[in-house]
């Protein structure tokens, strides 16, 4: 399933639309103004594959009615080129009813014609074949994307993310791995993402879901995971520290107690090494040790916490 963010006014009136993208398999998430839009887009740009802009729509929630304008549309346009400049492509198109934007020589359409995907192209509302079409460049676009092709490649390993196990701050993080993975780019500084998302599935043990006792995090550095208390505790083996004596309720399999084991020994290992040398077998056993976590993560806590998603 593609992620389109959506910059449309009416689009909680146009379900229709919402509705034929979903059978060309594309998520439209509409946002009424641009304020709103971007404070989401640019939270975590990469949960998006791509973006789609009306051509007058609102700027802020404080417009309603006819106050639509071609400054909202102006000020996503900066944002996108923004995160282009950061490294952060998405690909974007225009989606207008408006006959300025459709068939008028329109002056920010100009400006931007070049920045735009489908060549500037202004798709139609309107045109039942337009919609097809756009769906279509969506998916072209997309794809074309590093970011999209492990979302497509690994769709199990985010289901974690979609139910809200984990937290979406926390999902660059898994598409860093995999497109690093995916590139060859098997630097020992790509192991100090693997080590930190191994941290956040921790926190979410927790935080998230009440799995993992409060005692193994430490409140004076930002709730860092105790590595080794955690580790021992997918183990099903005893924890002591000064709060008590912990053992996890639920039944882990020794597969599952392994593999943290591996995983947290790895990242720790390898943390004197120094961020340029290349750690090609570790990095690569790492991903596929975290896809098996991501993959257990879902049917672990519907099976124990069903009621925290």
């Amino acid at each position: 399933m593609y992620k389109v963010i959506w910059f449309e006014d009416e689009h909680e009136t146009l379900e229709d639309i919402k509705d034929d993208c979903l059978v060309q398999d594309i998520r439209l998430i509409g946002f009424e103004n641009a304020v709103e839009g971007l404070e989401v887009l640019l939270e975590n740009p990469k949960q998006f594959d791509a973006v789609l802009l009306d051509g007058l729509f609102f700027k802020s929630s404080k417009n309603t009615g006819d106050d639509v304008s071609e400054e909202a549309f102006g000020s996503v346009a900066k944002a996108l080129l923004t995160l282009k400049a950061q490294g952060v492509l998405l690909p974007w198109f225009i989606y207008s009813g408006q006959k300025s934007f459709v068939k008028d020589n329109n002056t920010l359409v100009n400006i931007f014609k070049e920045e735009a995907f489908a060549s500037g192209k202004v798709f139609d509302k309107s045109n039942d074949k337009d919609l097809l079409e756009l769906c279509i460049a969506i998916k072209e676009a997309a794809n074309e994307q590093p970011i999209t092709r492990v979302r497509q490649e690994f769709s199990e390993a985010f289901q974690p993310f979609e139910i809200g196990i984990l937290e979406r701050k926390h999902e660059h993080l898994l598409l860093d791995i995999l497109v690093n993975y995916n590139e060859g780019d098997f630097r020992k500084k790509n192991i100090n993402v693997q080590r930190d998302l191994l941290e956040a599935i921790w926190k979410s043990l927790h935080f998230t879901i009440p799995c993992i006792p409060e005692s193994f995090f430490d409140e004076r550095l930002n709730n860092k995971p105790n590595h080794e208390w955690c580790t021992m505790f997918f183990e099903n083996r005893f924890v002591i520290n000064t709060k008590g004596e912990h053992k996890i309720n639920n039944n882990v399999s020794k597969g599952i107690g392994s593999t943290f084991r591996g995983l947290k020994e790895s990242v720790n290992e390898l943390s004197h090494l120094s961020d340029n040398e290349i750690v090609k077998l570790p990095y690569t056993t790492n991903t596929f040790l975290i896809l098996q976590l991501l993959e257990w993560l879902p049917q672990f806590v519907e099976s124990n916490y069903s009621n925290y998603i």
